[in-house]
């Protein structure tokens, strides 16, 4: 099959799952078929080598609004007013750069994400200001009269989902595994296209890749080869897969034995590929913060699934593979109650995680070949409910790696105040940047075209300024 009908297939399937998708501006008829057949020509360019995008995802819904704070006196004092008991102390703020806010305004960061705006500093982080779920632009008085908004906003659960798949929850796929379909023909071990670090993300599921699931010390090996009754046993393998082999007519059998011999073909592959690559260790030295706390890197989840990441895009050489997508997910976001005393903790993790990782990837010559994003539910509110935040929808996110335009805020921050326009009710902001934009731009950067990247983003021709210009 030649690349150009490969392409136009792919991209039709893709056409074809994504009308199940809400309010998907894109069908499957002639028309349709037939702009994509005039197309399929722009088939993804996977020509620049290795690149790799990672999803750290903020499980509970992160309050950005506390990571990005206005320092100049007037807007501070707005911040102030409205925050109440989850104000960040202005002596605690590191100023940032930034020439796209516009004249006056000035903005900081919590001591707390000092190896975070170290990477911004020098311009291999960028800040993503006020994003959420959109299907797109969408007003105040809009808002307002229930026209144009997602579906169950404010909801974990579907949020969770539309971020990571543009659709509540119940979607088959994610905007990540839909860019793995496209890809994964450029990879010489497919398998390997879609991995989470943090068992199964409907970010990851495509509707040709199956995402391949490991945990901190690599494959996840089945449990009857490892378990103590085989003492060992090598010989084991063997009646195991003769088993596997004779399958099963019931739906079910099959599956599982599918994904058993899946897991058996491919864990050898990746423990072998794993062994080549050497990044640092996790510091075991407790890291003082500000407050007098203390972490522990070699005891952080976050920590630990970063690692891994870094040493499979180092195996990602040995395997032939050109492109990948990770999934990373934290949790304790939903800071409802005792958030001065949480979100320190958090934010230190989230940043001294970040920054081992880029240095990781340092270490292994492949920091201008990854790209990390942050994402979460949804914002938070801006108002304190007198130990913590509830659940909001706009927030501000991060990107990082070598090849982000660093040491800028993209998009528009809004001023952290009640009674303005960003702000309908409750303290919440409306999402002036779509989710859908940052997806984009990260499928250029991947190599997708423009007619790849509405295949996985249904709703992308909403957002007539999608590229958000980081890369």
């Amino acid at each position: 099959m030649n690349t150009s009908r490969r392409h136009f297939l792919h991209a039709a399937a893709a056409l074809g799952a994504s009308t199940g998708l809400r309010a998907a501006p894109l069908a499957m008829s002639l028309a349709g078929l037939s702009a994509l057949s005039a197309q399929s020509a722009h088939a993804a360019d996977v020509s620049n080598g290795y690149r790799a995008l990672v999803c750290l995802f903020f499980a509970g819904g992160s309050d950005g609004h506390n990571w990005v704070v206005p320092i100049e006196s007037t807007e501070y004092a707005q911040y102030a007013a409205v925050r109440r008991e989850l104000t960040w102390n202005a002596a605690q703020l590191q100023p940032i750069t930034s020439s796209t806010q516009g004249t006056g305004r000035r903005f900081g960061m919590p001591m707390e994400l000092q190896p975070l705006r170290d990477l911004y500093e020098a311009g291999r982080a960028a800040i993503i200001a006020n994003i959420g779920t959109l299907e797109r632009p969408v007003s105040k008085a809009e808002y307002s009269a229930g026209i144009g908004l997602p579906s169950k906003l404010f909801s974990h659960n579907d949020q969770q989902s539309v971020w990571q798949s543009l659709s509540p929850e119940g979607a088959r796929s994610g905007w990540g595994g839909r860019m793995g379909d496209i890809l994964m023909s450029a990879n010489a071990n497919p398998v390997f296209t879609a991995i989470s670090t943090s068992g199964n993300a409907v970010f990851l599921s495509g509707n040709a890749v199956t995402q391949y699931q490991v945990g901190t010390e690599g494959p996840v090996l089945v449990k009857a080869l490892t378990d103590s009754w085989t003492l060992g046993s090598s010989t084991v393998a063997t009646p195991l897969r003769r088993t596997l082999a004779r399958g099963g007519s019931h739906v079910m059998q099959s599956e599982y034995t599918r994904v058993m011999q899946r897991s058996l073909d491919t864990s050898a592959a990746l423990q072998s590929a794993l062994a080549g690559v050497a990044v640092p260790a996790l510091p075991t030295t407790p890291i003082t913060l500000p407050s007098g706390a203390t972490i522990t890197l070699s005891n952080e989840s976050v920590a630990k699934q970063l690692r891994m990441v870094a040493q499979l895009v180092g195996a990602g050489q040995t395997l032939g593979l050109r492109r990948q997508v990770f999934m990373v997910n934290m949790g304790g976001f939903d800071t409802h109650a005792n958030q001065m005393r949480d979100q320190p903790l958090l934010m230190a993790k989230v940043a001294q995680s970040i920054g081992y990782f880029m240095t990781a990837l340092q270490s292994i010559g492949l920091m201008n070949n990854v790209m990390l994003f942050t994402a979460s539910d949804f914002g938070r509110t801006l108002t304190s409910n007198g130990d913590g935040s509830d659940h909001g929808w706009g927030s501000h996110h991060f990107v990082a790696g070598g090849a982000v335009r660093g040491r800028e805020i993209y998009g528009r921050l809004p001023v952290t105040a009640l009674g303005t326009a960003d702000e309908v009710g409750s303290g919440r902001l409306l999402p002036s940047t779509g989710v859908t934009q940052l997806a984009a731009t990260l499928g250029g950067w991947m190599g997708l075209s423009p007619v790849e990247q509405a295949m996985v983003l249904p709703n992308l021709g909403a957002f007539p300024a999608a590229p958000l210009g980081f890369v």
